[in-house]
């Protein structure tokens, strides 16, 4: 047998015996993303109680794994207001109609309506928003919706100013969510260039929306109680709610974004449950809602933490976790130096991933309001080409293969294993 063959196979058995020791269970996080993702779930938004359905579904799944509860039912309670779409959304195009999610999207700050639009094809040459206003008379638009290309960005998202009604046409049919409603009569819709042909001369819209006020909403979680430092916490947080529904025929499932790490922290939560000799440091399994309306759940939670907060040791945020395949993105690691290095140093060790990428502290996840507190974070984000949809119809259970799950939970058990022995990890100042 070659040299190399005997690193090889010593490799394997040593990495097989670290994941059998640390006993990451794949099937139960395929389980709970199909059961996060699917139709009964609503894309986990606010039509039909998408987001309260998961609630329930997280709260039943901690009690299974005998987690203490952090509040009552596991349950913590706040509120905000959402846009919502409860009906049909429709968009007729010379009479065709598309189909929602797949070739159009409307903003999700648009009111209801039902009007038809002449529409004014402007050039493919226009490349800044400004640029706009030099071809179109604002004081002539009713009735016309101007057709924009992508090279103006996302205008979609944000309107332009004097311009009721517009259209942007972009391959990319994405969609979000928004905690106000536009005035009567503005609409703004992102249409793929496959479905409708240029110079096509109307198109017919119709939705009804309803913005719902201070809308109940909850954040999950439970503890297991550390065995060494009990009054000292780390805390693996995800978010679980999505998009929901765009009217009652697109469904925006949300299996990456984010019942991938959803799915991680209930299998940590069960893994320290099982082995409560691993707690050092009393564990936390946060799953909030409200993060794609602005980080709100995990906003309030640090607000209202129902621990000493300053006792935070670390903060672990799971947010689209599914693949790997390239590599892992870590977020906050250039404001947490010492303990990136620590991570870096035990993947070169078992290489499990094939890069870790160091990046920013980029507050466009739900580590962020911890960060802000002064409290150590990491944000994680596998990548890989193996899945790459984004806030579509098309992040689908089926499509999120988990390609280095086992690596994941590896390197995140051992990184808090390590962290009582770690010279730099300190208390945070009162």
């Amino acid at each position: 047998m070659k040299i190399t063959t005997c690193r090889t196979l010593l490799l394997t058995i040593l990495l097989l015996t670290v994941y059998q020791s640390i006993a990451q269970d794949r099937a139960y996080v395929h389980r709970v993303v199909s059961e996060l993702a699917s139709p009964a779930m609503h894309g986990r938004g606010y039509y039909k109680e998408g987001d309260h359905k998961a609630a329930a579904f997280i709260a039943g799944e901690l009690t299974k794994a005998e987690v203490i509860p952090l509040w009552d039912n596991y349950r913590q309670s706040y509120s905000f207001s959402i846009n919502t779409f409860p009906g049909k959304v429709i968009l007729r195009a010379d009479g065709r109609k598309l189909k929602p999610g797949r070739d159009f999207v409307i903003n999700p700050a648009n009111g209801s309506v039902d009007a038809l639009y002449q529409l004014k094809w402007l050039p493919d040459t226009l490349t800044k928003s400004h640029s706009v206003y030099a071809i179109v008379d604002t004081s002539q638009l009713a009735g016309i919706m101007p057709v924009l290309p992508k090279k103006l960005g996302e205008t979609y998202r944000s309107g332009l100013k004097g311009v009721p009604a517009l259209m942007q046409i972009d391959d990319n049919i994405w969609w979000h969510v928004s905690r106000r409603q536009w005035p009567s009569g503005k609409v703004a819709l992102k249409v793929h260039p496959d479905a409708i042909k240029p110079g096509t001369a109307s198109v017919r819209v119709k939705a009804k929306a309803q913005l719902l006020e201070n809308r109940p909403a909850f954040n999950v979680g439970g503890m297991v109680r550390g065995h060494i430092q009990p009054d000292s916490f780390v805390v693996f947080v995800a978010h679980y709610d999505h998009l929901g529904r765009m009217g009652n025929e697109a469904i925006f499932p949300g299996a990456s974004d984010n019942a991938s790490g959803t799915a991680a922290v209930l299998d940590l939560a069960r893994y320290y449950a099982a082995n409560p000799e691993k707690a050092y440091y009393s564990m936390i399994f946060l799953l909030v809602s409200g993060e794609e309306a602005g980080l709100l759940g995990s906003r309030h939670f640090v607000e209202n933490p129902p621990y000493d907060l300053t006792k935070t040791r670390f903060v672990i945020n799971f947010d689209m976790v599914g693949t790997g395949s390239q590599g892992l993105n870590v977020f906050n690691a250039n404001a947490n130096p010492l303990a990136f290095g620590h991570l870096k140093k035990l993947n070169g060790q078992y290489e499990w991933f094939g890069e870790l990428r160091e990046r920013g502290a980029s507050c466009n996840s739900d580590h962020c309001p911890f960060h802000q507190k002064g409290i150590p974070a990491f944000f994680l984000l596998t990548f890989g080409p193996e899945n790459r949809h984004y806030h579509n119809i098309y992040d689908r259970a089926e499509m999120l293969p988990f390609t280095r799950y086992e690596q994941l939970f590896a390197l995140v058990t051992t990184f808090i294993d390590n962290l009582p022995q770690l010279p730099w990890q300190t208390p945070i100042a009162e």
